[in-house]
């Protein structure tokens, strides 16, 4: 399978779209630095939120939910494809690359 390459401004208007249309009302941030890094937090509460970050430059990409500054559940490529379950946030399990990073060409 070909990853196809989206520019991180596509990628950020897909997101916040999709993100507006499941999560009405939540507070979406968006940070973009040095036009290569993206991240976007849905806040549910002050302190729940779910992050998607991508590095451009690094090929990093992942997607978490966070509670009072923990993650306590994810997914991310930092070495490898890995999963971290809502049972245990702190485990690495290894995975293939969950299908809403995968896109085809």
């Amino acid at each position: 399978m070909d990853s196809l390459v989206i520019s991180l401004d596509v990628l950020r208007d897909k997101l916040c779209s999709l993100f507006k249309k499941q999560f009405p009302d939540a507070e979406i941030s968006i940070n973009k630095r040095r036009s290569a890094i993206l991240e976007i937090r849905i806040f549910f509460t002050s302190e729940v939120f779910m992050e998607s970050y991508v590095n451009g430059i690094t090929g990093k990409k992942s997607f978490a939910l966070v509670e009072k500054g923990k993650r306590i559940w994810g997914y991310d490529n930092y070495r490898y494809w890995h999963h971290h379950p809502i049972e245990k946030p702190e485990n690495h399990i290894p995975c293939d690359e969950p299908s809403q990073f995968a896109q085809r060409a």
